[in-house]
C-alpha cells in the first residue's frame, strides 16, 4: 500500500507539472525591446527597455503602465537592475552607479561603474574603478578582485551584506566569487577555467553558471563549498541568474539542438529539476519566454520573451494547481509613459556601466 500512494503522488506531481502552473503578464515596452531584471515581494519590477531611438531607458512597473525612470541630469543611457522590498532600485546613468530612494537619485561613489543589487537595509552592490563594490552605512566600501586580475563586480547582495559576482583573473578567465568578512574567496568552476556568480540569498546558496570540460557553460547551484551542476533543457548551455529566499533558480537554456524552434528558453529550477517555463504557461498565451532574470520569495518570475513577434519584459505569476489559466494582453508597445514621479515610490533613471557586459553571460561564448 505504501508502494502505490508513493506511486500515485509521483504521478499527482507529474500531472501538476503538465498543468498550466503560471499567468503570464506582458509589461510591454518603450518601443524596443525589452527585459525586466528584478521583482521585489510586493511585485513591482524593474528593468531596460530600448526607446523607438535605439537608446536604453530603465522601467519600473507597478500595476499599470511601464514608467520610463528619470536619470541623473544630462543622463543619456539608462539601465535599471535591482530593487528592495521598500522600493530603493539600483542601477547606472551612463556609466555611474546610481541608487533611487523615494523617486530621487543620487550618485553612489566616484569613478566609472555600475550598481547591481540592493538589499532590505539599503545597501547596494556593484562594480566601480574595475572592483567589486558594496556600501556600508552609505559608503562604498571596495572588495577588490580575484586572483590578481583587472576587474571584479559584484552581481547579487544578501540581508547579511553579503556579495557574488565574478571577475576576470590574472589568466583571463573568469571567475565567480563570494565575500566573507569583505574578502572575495572564489567559488570553483564545473571542470573548465570560469565561472560566474550571478544571485545570492539569505542562506548563502548562489546561483550562477560555470564552464564544464568540454567550455560549455552551465547553470549551477552553489552552497557550503559544494557546486551542483542543473543541467539544461536539452541543448548545449544553460545560464541561472536569479534566486529566491527557498533556493528556487530561474535563468535561459538553449533548447535541444534537434528542437525545430532553436533558440533558448527561460527555465525554472525548483525540488531538483529544471522545467522550460513555456511548458508551465498555457499553450495558447501567444508567448515563447526566452530567460527569466528575476524570481521573488513568492515565486513571482520576471524576465523577457516574445509576442507577436515583438521582445517585451514579462511577468509570471504563480496559479494555484486546480485555477483555470488566464492569458493577458501584452500593454501595447510604445503606449504613452507617465511622468516620472506619477508612481509615489519609484522613479528612477538607472544605467549600467556597460550593458554588454553587465549581461554578458545571456549567451556567452563558449571557451
Amino acid at each position: 500500500m505504501r508502494t502505490l500512494h508513493l506511486m500515485l503522488a509521483a504521478v499527482t506531481a507529474s500531472s501538476l507539472w503538465s498543468l498550466p502552473s503560471y499567468q503570464v503578464f506582458g509589461l510591454g515596452n518603450l518601443g524596443g525591446p525589452a527585459t525586466a531584471y528584478a521583482i521585489n515581494n510586493n511585485g513591482v519590477v524593474v528593468g531596460t527597455s530600448a526607446n523607438a531611438q535605439g537608446d536604453f531607458r530603465g522601467f519600473v512597473w507597478n500595476g499599470g503602465s511601464l514608467i520610463e525612470l528619470a536619470g541623473i541630469p544630462g543622463s543619456f543611457q539608462l539601465y535599471a537592475s535591482g530593487i528592495n522590498n521598500s522600493g530603493t532600485i539600483a542601477g547606472s546613468a551612463d556609466g555611474s552607479a546610481v541608487r533611487w530612494q523615494n523617486g530621487v537619485p543620487s550618485t553612489i561613489g566616484q569613478g566609472p561603474g555600475n550598481a547591481m543589487a540592493v538589499n532590505d537595509a539599503g545597501q547596494v552592490a556593484g562594480m566601480q574603478n574595475g572592483q567589486a563594490f558594496r556600501t556600508v552605512g552609505g559608503q562604498v566600501q571596495y572588495l577588490g578582485t580575484v586572483g590578481g586580475g583587472s576587474w571584479a563586480a559584484a552581481y547579487g547582495i544578501n540581508a547579511a551584506g553579503e556579495v557574488a559576482g565574478y571577475g576576470e583573473t590574472a589568466s583571463g578567465a573568469m571567475r565567480g566569487f563570494v565575500s566573507q568578512n569583505g574578502q572575495l574567496q572564489q567559488i570553483g568552476t564545473l571542470g573548465g577555467s570560469s565561472s560566474y556568480a550571478m544571485a545570492i540569498n539569505d542562506s548563502k546558496q548562489v546561483a550562477g553558471h560555470a564552464a564544464r570540460a568540454n567550455g560549455h557553460l552551465e547553470a549551477f547551484l552553489y552552497y557550503n563549498g559544494t557546486m551542483t551542476a542543473l543541467g539544461t533543457l536539452g541543448g548545449v548551455a544553460s545560464y541561472a541568474y536569479g534566486i529566491n529566499r527557498s533556493g528556487a533558480v530561474v535563468g535561459s537554456s538553449w533548447l535541444d539542438d534537434d528542437d525545430d524552434d532553436g533558440g533558448q528558453a527561460a527555465f525554472l529550477y525548483a525540488d531538483g529539476q529544471m522545467r522550460d517555463l513555456n511548458a508551465l504557461i498555457s499553450p495558447n498565451s501567444g508567448w515563447k519566454l526566452l530567460a527569466a532574470y528575476g524570481i521573488n520569495d513568492i515565486g513571482q518570475i520576471v524576465g523577457t520573451g516574445l509576442y507577436n513577434g515583438q521582445q517585451m519584459a514579462v511577468l509570471l505569476n504563480p496559479l494555484a494547481a486546480t485555477s483555470p489559466a488566464s492569458n493577458f494582453e501584452p500593454a501595447a508597445a510604445g503606449a504613452a509613459v507617465p511622468e516620472p514621479g506619477t508612481i509615489g515610490l519609484l522613479a528612477a533613471g538607472i544605467a549600467f556601466l556597460a550593458f554588454g557586459r553587465w549581461r554578458r553571460n545571456a549567451a556567452p561564448p563558449q571557451e
